[in-house]
């Protein structure tokens, strides 16, 4: 059906009022079938497409999840960082996370020695706390100043071969000191024995005091004990 003059008017009303068009007395009012007007149509639920099609419910659809290769990555970061994180908590509690608290402690024992009489010695004592000594020094200043025969931890000894130890074999320089000793409680004990040979290594006459440390983990002072 080919459109009548006053049809092809009212597509452009403005224009065709400049061109001196009639538009008659029924211009503005409603034409034509009711139902096929733009205000039958508004808000008609057959016809509302802009909740079906609008930018609001595109936009959600057009978001994609992360690829496997993405979520890798994403582990991967948040791993590295707890790691990170771990290291810097361990600086300052280094047994969070363990109901066992170790730390590397250190026990000391010592005598007087009176330079320059020889005399035997004699150094004893036990941990205040479950401990493994790994590493043993004594203070001595030179080579042939004391000599160990024996080093006992509860009542086993470290020293399985017939002869002496000279103490500066365990001088604070010394390397290769680490050792494998018994594991002591407060109730065992810790012993050294040997001698002094007299020899004053460059001291003046007098007291000298003679220190064995032993060195190697030990349980927490108030954690559980194994």
């Amino acid at each position: 059906m080919r459109p009548n003059t006053k049809q092809l008017a009212m597509r452009d009303p403005a224009l065709a009022a400049l061109m001196g068009v009639d538009l008659g007395a029924d211009f503005g009012a409603e034409f034509g079938d009711p139902d096929d007007d733009y205000g039958a149509e508004f808000g008609d639920p057959d016809h509302d497409e802009v909740g079906d099609d609008d930018y609001g419910a595109e936009f959600g659809l057009a978001r994609r999840p992360p690829s496997a290769q993405q979520l890798a990555a994403m582990w991967r970061a948040k791993q590295l960082r707890m790691a990170n994180a771990n290291r810097r908590v361990r600086l300052l509690d280094p047994n969070r996370g363990s109901g066992l608290k170790v730390e590397r402690y250190i026990m000391a024992l010592d005598t007087t020695l009176t330079i320059p009489l020889p005399s035997a010695v004699t150094l004893q004592g036990q941990p205040d706390c479950t401990f493994r000594p790994q590493r043993l020094t004594i203070v001595v200043p030179t080579p042939g100043f004391v000599i160990i025969n024996q080093i006992r931890m509860a009542n086993v000894s470290i020293m399985i071969g017939p002869g002496s130890v000279d103490a500066f074999q365990f001088n604070a320089n010394g390397v290769g000191q680490t050792l494998d000793m018994p594991t002591l409680t407060p109730a065992n004990r810790a012993t050294v024995t040997g001698a002094y040979t007299g020899f004053a290594g460059g001291f003046p006459a007098g007291g000298y005091l003679l220190s064995a440390t032993f060195i190697g983990p030990a349980n927490l002072a108030g954690g559980s004990a194994i």
